[in-house]
């Protein structure tokens, strides 16, 4: 008899010594935002109809899209990229 495992993920960060504080986005007008996209056609559509959103609504300024794989960490280097190129990015997976 074959022996299965499944190994399961834990996406919350080893950190427990220090405080993560994120500051809220606010006010849209005059941000770029970056879309991190893994490719899947319906994630990418949503990410059309956003920046449709926030530019007619919110005075968004430009919206970046990154490709990040799709079964996999990101690149070395990109979040840093995203960090120091956006104000804000919407990372999200549409499997």
């Amino acid at each position: 008899m074959r022996t299965r495992t499944i190994e399961y993920l834990d996406p919350v960060s080893p950190n427990t010594d220090e405080k993560l504080y994120v500051p809220a986005v606010g006010a849209l007008k005059d941000k770029r935002i970056g879309f991190l996209s893994n490719g899947w056609a319906s994630y990418n559509a949503m990410g059309a109809k956003i920046e449709q959103v926030f530019r007619e609504h919110h005075g968004m300024k430009e919206m970046r899209t990154y490709k990040i794989p799709t079964s996999c960490a990101p690149p070395e280097g990109l979040l840093e990229q995203v960090a120091a190129e956006c104000d804000a990015a919407i990372v999200g997976m549409a499997n």
